[in-house]
C-alpha cells in the first residue's frame, strides 16, 4: 500500500510539473493522448495504474481507461535485468567486468560481501546461490560449481535488493548495520555505472530503446509540421505524454545510454526519468528542437555534449544531435593484440574475435 500512494503522490507532482504545457483549463490533456509500456510484472503495471490515478486527480474524464501495453517489452526494457538483447552481451559483460579497477574494487568490498551474505544465511529461500543476477554478475555453470566447493557471496545486486527490503521494514540482521547496507548500495550503484557506462554495453542493453524514444520524439516533430493537414481524429490520436514503467535497472540503462550525468547512489523507489521535447522559434520563422532530461524534477547535464557560451555539459540538446549519438558506431579492441574484439554497428553487437 505504501508503494501505491508513493506513485500516486508522483502522479499529482507530474500533473504540477505539467500545468501549463500538457494540462491546461482550456485545453485538458485528454486519455488519447497518452500512451503507457510496461515490463509486464505486477508491481511495475501496479505503479504506473497509480501514478494515473494523482495524475488525473479530480479529472473528469468520459472516456474508456488508459491502455497499458506490456507487449515484448523485454525486447526494450530490462525486466530483472535479463533477457539480453543478444547472446553475446554476456561475452561482453564478462570481458568489461575484468578491467583492472572493477577487479581491485571488489578485492576491498570482498569481507563486507562475506559479511553480509553470511548474515543473510537465515533468512536465504533454497536455490537463492544460483540465481543469476545483474548486469556483469551472470552466473555460469563453473561458477556454480565453484560456490560447492568454495564458500562465495552472493552477487551484490542481489545483496543490495534484500537488505534495501530488511531495512525498510527494519528487519535486518544484528550484525548488519545501516552504514552496511550504504556501502553496499553505493558498490551496486558505481559498479553498474561504471559498466553501463562503457558505448558498446550501454547499446547493447538499450539502444532499441533509447532509439524508440529519440524516433518518437522526431515523428512528433514531423506530426507538429503537418498538424493543419491532419484529420481531427489524427490530431487526437496522436500520443503528447509517453509513460514508460520499468524496473531500476531500465532507469540506470537510460542514464547510460542517453550519456546523462549519474547519481552517486542507486535510484531509489518511485523515481522518474523526465525527457522534454521542446520546440524553440528562431529567426526567419524556423524552429529548433531540443531535448531536455531531468532525475526527480533535477536536471541532468549531457556528458557527451558542451554548450557553447559555458562550456559546461550541456542541460539541453539538439534534438539532432542525440539522434546522431544514439547511432554512432562503437568498437573495442585487446589491448594487448590490438585486435577488435567487439563491434557496436547498425543496431547489433558482434563478436569479432578471431578464433
Amino acid at each position: 500500500m505504501m508503494g501505491v500512494l508513493q506513485m500516486a503522490s508522483l502522479g499529482e507532482r507530474l500533473r504540477e510539473e505539467l500545468t501549463g504545457t500538457l494540462f491546461t483549463d482550456q485545453k485538458p490533456l485528454h486519455p488519447n493522448r497518452i500512451r503507457i509500456m510496461s515490463t509486464d510484472f505486477p508491481r511495475t503495471i501496479q505503479s504506473v495504474q497509480a501514478l494515473l490515478t494523482g495524475l488525473f486527480e479530480g479529472a473528469q474524464l468520459d472516456a474508456p481507461a488508459i491502455e497499458i501495453d506490456v507487449r515484448r517489452t523485454n525486447e526494450y526494457l530490462i525486466p530483472d535485468p535479463q533477457p539480453r538483447q543478444f547472446p553475446t552481451q554476456l561475452v561482453l559483460e564478462s570481458h568489461l567486468a575484468k578491467r583492472p579497477h572493477l577487479v581491485e574494487k571488489e578485492k576491498e568490498l570482498t569481507e563486507l560481501a562475506h559479511k553480509v551474505t553470511d548474515a543473510l544465511q537465515d533468512q536465504l529461500g533454497e536455490g537463492a546461490k544460483g540465481v543469476s543476477f545483474g548486469i556483469g554478475e551472470e552466473k555460469s555453470q563453473d561458477d556454480d560449481v565453484d560456490a560447492m566447493k568454495t564458500k562465495k557471496p552472493l552477487a551484490w545486486a542481489q545483496l543490495s535488493e534484500i537488505l534495501t527490503c530488511l531495512h525498510s521494514r527494519d528487519l535486518l540482521p544484528p550484525t548488519i548495520s545501516k552504514d552496511d547496507v550504504e556501502e553496499v548500495n553505493k558498490h551496486v550503484a558505481w559498479r553498474w555505472f561504471e559498466n553501463l557506462s562503457h558505448p558498446v554495453l550501454a547499446k547493447s542493453a538499450m539502444w532499441k530503446f533509447a532509439n524508440k524514444l529519440v524516433g518518437d520524439m522526431e515523428h512528433k516533430v514531423a506530426c507538429v509540421q503537418r498538424e493543419t493537414e491532419c484529420t481531427e481524429e489524427e490530431y487526437i490520436e496522436e500520443p503528447m505524454l509517453c509513460i514508460y514503467s520499468a524496473h531500476d535497472s531500465t532507469l540506470i540503462g537510460l542514464l547510460c545510454v542517453l550519456q546523462l550525468e549519474q547519481p552517486e547512489s542507486w535510484p531509489e523507489y518511485g523515481s522518474y526519468l523526465k525527457a522534454e521535447l521542446i520546440q524553440e522559434e528562431i529567426d526567419g520563422g524556423a524552429v529548433q528542437h531540443w531535448v531536455r532530461f531531468s532525475l526527480n524534477g533535477q536536471l541532468l547535464s549531457s556528458t557527451w555534449m558542451r554548450d557553447d557560451e559555458s562550456n559546461e555539459p550541456a542541460e539541453m540538446v539538439p534534438l539532432s544531435k542525440l539522434s546522431d549519438m544514439i547511432h554512432d558506431e562503437h568498437d573495442i579492441y585487446c589491448e594487448q593484440t590490438g585486435s577488435k574484439l567487439f563491434t557496436w554497428k547498425n543496431g547489433a553487437l558482434v563478436h569479432t574475435k578471431s578464433q
